[in-house]
């Protein structure tokens, strides 16, 4: 994954295995039942929030918030039978032994890279949980819904493992739905055993069930770099904390350097605090990820994939040297790359929320191109980008074997060292890589080619004057797309 402008990328070195192609259907397919389209292969960006629970009109999960926070509401009569918090009790045992909740395979969300698989929780963590819901309850605080607020009142409890906890609570229902969808889709199953011998046609990855996950109870995954990002990726519980400084007569400056325990003690120690907790989170309604505007790009690995399928890559065939045909290959990989650009809206992917991409951007696309026609032609090639060899970082570079090795400088049309990138440091990479051959790419974001031509031509002529080396130019239409029933306007081809 690469990170550019706070959006995720997905470089295919690691071709992620998406359910529509582990299933070989289309993505379409997945978004017209509302299910998450996930990695079985990669981590995600997304949660389960509970809150979103609220309300389902899923058959399967119509109940699904009120089961969530009733199980824990059985640990009311555990507390009052219990006589000391400590495993040698055994109703304090037993309520460990309810916050100890197993890994679920295959849900295709939270962090752990090179599975889709949830941490779990046990041992220590499980003891903590227990010792808290016995301190809340104990204090006569019962309302389930302060188990909603573990995120802000528990170390080790951030959205992604609330996440894991909410699919083990209800993992009934989750594999109710999953038994449906697949019927309805036509994919193959085999009979998984759950809890008491109930059995459920469910489909199979690496000899365990999948869980489908349907697309409206997903919110962002968090992550905080630092305090000040609370405001953006944590506003559920930087809006509580607000509200109960509040109350307690505490300034920003004061609360701020407020760790989780402190919060807890306000919560369960302040009767006013505790209630306005509850009636917080009573009244919050969760906003579901916006899988349309899609700006963790979840679904822009996968639209990508699916189009590149349809426009298979025609590679040349003859080749006098490796030379010769690593150059080729290069080549007809930037004039497809050229095509899909400018005939199949592929950079539609960067102009959404009017967004303009970078050159970092152009450059992963290429990279993410190449590379994914590299592995479905088994094509002999290294693809290395950002690459150092002392005379600063080429955008990337395609090699066989130790001497057959091409360039590729990209720069936009409106960048001021675009003469400087083609004559000087395209130059500077290619001796440096000991590369024959070198291609610059031109991403036009202006309808004023003749003009760029017209510079390149004279700098064209001086080089040839001078006997060097002249890279090939490939101009692509970079611009923003219009609908093609927009009949006023005509996208330009840039040859």
């Amino acid at each position: 994954r690469f990170n550019v402008n706070n959006q995720t990328f997905i470089g295919n070195k690691h071709m992620g295995l998406t359910y529509s192609r582990f299933f070989k259907v289309k993505h379409r397919d997945f978004l017209q039942k509302g299910v998450y389209n996930a990695f079985l292969d990669q981590d995600s960006l997304l949660h389960i929030d509970p809150l979103l629970l609220k309300g389902s009109e899923i058959p399967e999960f119509t109940n699904a918030y009120t089961e969530f926070f009733n199980y824990f509401r059985l640990f009311i009569p555990l507390v009052k039978a219990s006589k000391a918090d400590n495993l040698h009790d055994p109703f304090f045992k037993k309520m460990v032994n309810r916050f100890t909740f197993k890994e679920i395979p295959n849900t295709g969300l939270g962090f752990s890279k090179g599975n889709t698989k949830g941490r779990g929780i046990s041992g220590a963590l499980s003891i903590q949980l227990a010792h808290s819901a016995y301190t809340i309850i104990n204090a006569g605080l019962e309302d389930p819904e302060i188990f909603g607020l573990m995120q802000l009142i528990e170390d080790n409890m951030a959205a992604d493992r609330i996440s894991d906890m909410t699919i083990a609570i209800l993992q009934k229902h989750f594999l109710e739905y999953t038994q449906r969808i697949a019927q309805e889709m036509g994919l193959t199953t085999h009979p998984y055993t759950f809890e008491y011998g109930l059995v459920f046609q469910v489909p199979y990855y690496k000899g365990k069930p999948i869980h489908f996950i349907p697309e409206s109870f997903l919110a962002d995954l968090p992550v905080a770099h630092d305090f000040e990002d609370i405001d953006s990726v944590c506003n559920y519980n930087n809006r509580l904390k607000r509200k109960i400084a509040e109350l307690i007569g505490i300034n920003w400056s004061d609360y701020k350097n407020y760790k989780k325990d402190d919060w807890k003690n306000l919560i369960i120690g302040n009767k006013d605090c505790y209630e306005a907790a509850i009636s917080f989170y009573k009244s919050l309604n969760a906003v579901p990820y916006d899988f349309v505007t899609d700006n963790k790009n979840q679904y822009r690995y996968i639209l990508l994939q699916e189009l590149l399928d349809e426009i298979p890559f025609q590679k040349p065939t003859e080749y006098a040297n490796e030379d010769e045909e690593v150059y080729k290959l290069t080549l007809a990989m930037c004039y497809q790359f050229k095509h899909l650009v400018e005939h199949n809206r592929l950079s539609e992917l960067f102009y959404r929320n009017n967004r303009t991409p970078d050159e970092t951007d152009w450059q992963l696309l290429l990279y993410t191109v190449a590379d994914t026609y590299k592995i479905a032609g088994n094509l002999d090639l290294a693809i290395t980008r950002e690459d150092n060899p002392g005379v600063g970082e080429i955008d990337f570079h395609i090699t066989k074997g130790s001497k057959a090795n091409t360039v590729i400088e990209i720069k936009r049309s409106t960048n001021e060292n675009l003469i400087h990138g083609y004559r000087t440091q395209l130059p500077a990479y290619m001796k440096a890589e000991r590369a024959k051959t070198g291609i610059f790419m031109i991403i036009m974001e202006k309808d004023n080619i003749e003009e760029i031509k017209q510079k390149f031509t004279e700098v064209q002529k001086d080089m040839l004057d001078n006997d060097e080396y002249i890279p090939e130019i490939i101009y692509i239409n970079g611009m923003k797309q219009y609908s093609a029933s927009n009949r006023n306007y005509k996208f330009p081809e840039f040859t």
